[in-house]
């Protein structure tokens, strides 16, 4: 069985794969790209017996793309904020959906884990621009100014390098980010 991980590059699809994968280690293809670029699950070819984590990317610019995995035997969690539209009933999906103007997928992903990696959660609603969110948040952790500061400005800073017209556009890929960010579990 192989397993994908297909995520928006963005701060809210980093930060809510990261949580998932510190909590959950696993080994999966990594499959992502520039900030517009949501329509990613057509590109994983995966088969019968596969499993997919599809974070941040709208299930409704997916759905096709969706429906023919599913149909193909293979399982799929997905974690999302954005318009989603009737959410397809499968016995192979799992679908994580809350489309609250206040909500980012790093937060769905902080909930689905009961705030085990809260500290992600809040880089990630920062980078969403979900600045009371991410206060609410951090009221449960402590944290001095400074760090909060240090917390804005990364989810900022990770949110801004996946903005581009294509893959060259942008610093760092962001599955290489993603694997930079992996080897950290505190910011």
């Amino acid at each position: 069985m192989t397993h994908f991980d297909v995520f928006n590059g963005d701060a809210d699809g980093l930060c809510a794969l990261h949580q998932l994968r510190l909590a959950t280690p696993l080994g999966a293809t990594l499959i992502t790209g520039v900030k517009r670029d949501i329509a990613l699950l057509g590109r994983v070819p995966a088969v019968a017996g596969d499993a997919i984590t599809a974070l941040d990317v709208s299930l409704d610019v997916n759905r096709a793309a969706l429906l023919a995995l599913l149909e193909r035997g293979v399982s799929v969690t997905y974690f999302d904020h954005h318009g989603s539209g009737q959410v397809p009933q499968h016995a192979r999906l799992h679908a994580f959906i809350d489309t609250a103007p206040n909500v980012c997928t790093g937060m769905l992903v902080d909930r689905h884990l009961g705030g085990v990696h809260r500290v992600w959660a809040i880089v990630a609603a920062f980078g969403d621009n979900l600045a009371r969110a991410a206060e609410k948040l951090a009221q449960s952790l402590a944290l001095e100014p400074g760090q909060l500061t240090a917390l804005q400005q990364l989810g900022e800073c990770l949110n801004y390098n996946d903005y581009g017209d294509s893959e060259a556009d942008l610093i760092v890929h962001p599955a290489i980010l993603y694997r930079i960010l992996h080897r950290h579990a505190d910011p």
